[in-house]
């Protein structure tokens, strides 16, 4: 994705497969086609007092937000592109802030509002409206969080968002799934050490990280969200961690503490997604770490959710199979080991054999019979001499 900055200090920023690149310039927002760079039709949109836009992950749709302005409220509006026809807007009143989060798949996008409160000593409050993008019509519907909400992360494959609530150095962690009505995953997790999460690439399962922070002494949770409460899996530290990197398959993570974070004990720690620890290293000067990318998987949504759907039975058949397989690989060691004895108890009648030939032809040999007798004798070997000269007298 090309970034580049722009007179007016925005950020120009490109879709997801870059085919187009937008940047703020004024009141406008100007969309450019790539590899040319020439503009979208030939014209810049123009969008009085906007503020900020964002690309949607997985599609050519972007999402920006217009400030209020005198009568006019703030607005939201999500736009196809190339197309510019508006897939859905909503008007909102009395903010002061709007921040857009994208869930990775684009089937939901979520819009923190920081809404002024008047009559009120506490300013602000904050308010959320999901936008459901796969759904007919794009229905909006908004809850609203009472304390200070931090950050708020997707569940990248899931209908499944946490969020970050509270002041710095007493946070909360509340989850939250999408279902007819958005209902929160169990119990809000009260005074955790943590200022961000991150979820596994699959879903379902995060770790809760206090990043370049020492007072949250690198506590490292992993928790379980499958369920109808988050379940800890387990809880470790990583001292001073600066970075928590997934890999592509969700069955490891990488807890790193890097250079540029902190000039110590810099290195990596290696989990699997239930937190315990598989591999660590002390590097000196550590600067990065990256997982190396898996291409896509060949298989369609559907199929893999049908694959999910029937796990049981595939894992069924495949215990079956692992059974056989067990028994087979047993079969062919008994069968080995038979052989050898067989072989080795041929060999040993036939020497039977030949020792019978050998007592017959000797006793053939001796004409009297004679009695054997041990007879024990003495063997003296010479072993060193020494010399010792003769005393004067």
């Amino acid at each position: 994705k090309a970034v580049v900055s722009t007179q007016s200090g925005h950020y120009g920023r490109g879709s997801h497969d870059g085919q187009y690149f937008a940047t703020i310039t004024g009141d406008n927002l100007s969309i450019y086609s790539t590899p040319s760079m020439k503009l979208l039709d030939n014209k810049k949109i123009s969008v009085q007092n906007i503020r900020d836009f964002s690309w949607c992950p997985c599609e050519n749709w972007i999402a920006y937000w217009q400030s209020e302005n005198k009568n006019i409220p703030a607005r939201v509006t999500i736009m196809d592109v190339p197309s510019c026809e508006p897939l859905s807007a909503k008007n909102l009143f009395n903010v002061s802030n709007i921040e857009i989060f994208w869930q990775n798949s684009g089937n939901y996008l979520a819009v923190k509002v920081d809404r002024t409160i008047k009559n009120k000593k506490e300013g602000t409050e904050n308010v959320f409206e999901i936008f459901r993008l796969r759904e007919k019509d794009i229905p909006v519907e908004n809850f609203e969080i009472k304390s200070k909400v931090m950050s708020l992360s997707w569940d990248p494959k899931g209908p499944r968002f946490a969020v970050i609530q509270g002041e710095q150095g007493r946070t909360d962690v509340s989850f939250f799934k999408i279902g007819e009505k958005i209902l929160p995953i169990g119990k809000t997790l009260q005074n955790k050490k943590c200022n961000c999460i991150k979820w596994s690439p699959l879903g379902q399962y995060c770790v809760l990280a206090g990043l370049n922070n020492i007072s949250f002494d690198g506590v490292l949770e992993f928790w379980d969200i499958g369920g109808d409460a988050p379940t800890l899996m387990n809880e470790a530290s990583h001292f001073m961690v600066t970075n928590i990197t997934w890999d592509p398959t969700g069955r490891y993570v990488c807890s790193s503490n890097t250079y540029g974070g902190h000039s110590v004990e810099n290195g990596y720690n290696m989990w699997n997604f239930q937190g315990s620890k598989v591999f660590e290293a002390s590097l000196e000067g550590f600067i990065q770490f990256q997982w190396r990318p898996r291409p896509p998987s060949l298989l369609k949504e559907i199929h893999t959710k049908e694959i999910k759907k029937n796990m049981k039975s595939y894992t069924r058949d495949f215990e079956i199979k692992d059974k056989l397989s067990q028994s087979k690989a047993s079969k062919e060691l008994i069968e080995k080991r038979r052989a050898v004895y067989d072989e080795f108890m041929t060999y040993r009648r036939k020497k039977e054999k030949d020792l019978e030939v050998l007592k017959l032809q000797y006793s053939e040999l001796r004409t009297e019979v004679v009695d054997e007798e041990y007879v024990e004798e003495t063997v003296e070997f010479f072993m060193k001499e020494e010399v010792e000269p003769a005393s004067k007298e």
